[in-house]
C-alpha cells in the first residue's frame, strides 16, 4: 500500500474532451493554519465523534503505532492512544473507532469514551481499508484478496468475501460495501447483508479512496492517473476525469465539489461534479516525493491533511474560503 509519487498538476476535463476545462488557478502555495505535531508516518485519517483521529504508522521506525485525537477547534491534542504494529486506516462505525494493524493482523477497537482500546481483533494478512454498514464493520485483507467481515457484538471476524487483486479501500454507501482492488484495476460491490459480490466494475489503473458525493461513487486512481464517477444505478464509469495529480488518492466533498489531495506535495484539486471539469492545482506543502497514501477530512470547512514526511497535521482552508 506505500506507494512512490512524483510532483505534478494541471486542470482537465472528461477525458473524451466532451466538458471544456474551466481555466486553472495559480500554483500558490495555500497557507497552512495550524501545524500539529503527530506520531511518526501520519497516515489514515477520519472525522468522528468530533475529533479528528491521525494513525501513526511508525512505519519508518519499526515500533508499535498510535492514534492521535485532535480537537478541530483549537487544535489541541485531545490523545496518543497505541495501538497494533504498522497500523494504516481508520473508520467510526458502531460507536467506535476502528484501526487496521497491518503488521499485525489485527484490528483495535478504541472506545471514544475512554480513549482506549477495548478489544484487538485478529482477522487476516495485511489488513488495511475499514469501512461500517449496518450491523457490521468490514475490514480489508490485502494479502488474501479478500474483505472480512467483524462483527461488532462478538468483536470476532465471522467471515470473508472475496474480490479482486490486491484490495485496498472500502466504502460503505448507497447500500452497498464496495472494495477498491488495486492491482486488477477494479471495484467490487457487495451485498453486505448476503456476502457477496453482486458487481465488479472495471476502472482505471490503481483504484485506491472512494467516495460518496453528487452523482455517484467517486474513486481515484492513482496509477492512471485519473478520478472516475461509478453510477451506482447501472454499475458502469459515467465519467473519467484527467489531470487532479499524478497520483490523485484522497477524496472528500465540500461545499458541493469533491476535493481531491495528491501524493506529490501535497497538492489539493477540486472537481465540478455538475461540469465534469478540474480545478487546480493548488499545492499545500512541499514534502517532495510522499512515500505514502494522501488522505484528508474536511470539518467545518477546512481540510486537515497529514503529513507523513513531516510527522504532522495540518489544516488548510481551501482557497475559495474565507478565514
Amino acid at each position: 500500500m506505500l506507494a512512490l509519487a512524483v510532483a505534478c498538476g494541471g486542470a482537465a476535463s472528461s477525458s473524451d474532451g466532451s466538458a471544456p476545462a474551466s481555466a486553472s488557478s495559480e500554483a500558490s502555495t495555500l497557507p497552512i493554519l495550524r501545524h500539529i505535531r503527530t506520531g511518526a508516518g501520519p497516515i489514515g485519517i477520519t472525522a468522528a465523534f468530533g475529533s479528528i483521529w491521525v494513525v501513526n504508522s511508525e512505519f519508518r521506525v519499526h515500533d508499535r503505532g498510535s492514534v492521535t485525537r485532535v480537537d478541530p477547534a483549537d487544535g489541541s491534542v485531545l490523545a496518543t492512544i497505541p495501538v497494533g504494529g504498522v497500523p494504516l486506516e481508520v473508520a467510526s462505525a458502531a460507536g467506535s473507532i476502528w484501526v487496521s494493524n497491518s503488521d499485525d493482523a489485527s484490528v483495535s477497537r478504541i472506545d471514544p469514551g475512554t480513549n482506549g482500546v477495548v478489544a484487538t481483533i485478529r482477522v487476516c494478512h495485511a489488513p488495511e481499508g475499514r469501512a461500517g454498514t449496518p450491523g457490521s464493520v468490514w475490514v480489508v485483507c490485502e494479502d488474501d484478496d479478500t474483505v472480512g467481515r467483524i462483527d461488532p457484538a462478538t468483536e470476532r471476524m465471522t467471515g470473508t468475501v472475496d474480490v479482486g487483486l490486491s484490495p485496498r479501500f472500502a466504502l460503505g454507501a448507497f447500500g452497498s460495501l464496495w472494495v477498491s482492488n488495486f492491482v486488477e484495476g477494479s471495484v467490487s460491490r457487495i451485498d453486505p447483508v448476503a456476502g457477496k459480490v453482486i458487481a465488479t466494475i472495471d476502472v482505471e489503473s490503481g483504484p485506491q479512496l472512494m467516495l460518496a458525493a453528487p452523482g455517484g461513487l467517486w474513486v481515484s486512481n492513482t496509477d492512471a492517473p485519473a478520478v472516475q464517477r461509478i453510477d451506482p444505478q447501472t454499475n458502469t464509469v459515467s465519467e473519467t476525469l484527467k489531470g487532479a495529480g499524478t497520483t490523485p488518492d484522497g477524496l472528500v466533498e465540500l461545499d458541493g465539489a469533491v476535493w481531491v489531495a495528491s501524493d506529490s506535495g501535497p497538492q489539493l484539486h477540486r472537481i465540478d461534479p455538475t461540469s465534469a471539469t478540474v480545478d487546480g492545482p493548488w499545492p499545500v506543502a512541499d514534502q517532495g516525493t510522499i512515500s505514502a497514501n494522501q488522505l484528508l477530512v474536511a470539518v467545518d470547512g477546512m481540510v486537515w491533511i497529514p503529513l507523513f514526511n513531516q510527522n504532522e497535521l495540518v489544516q488548510v482552508a481551501p482557497p475559495d474560503v474565507t478565514v
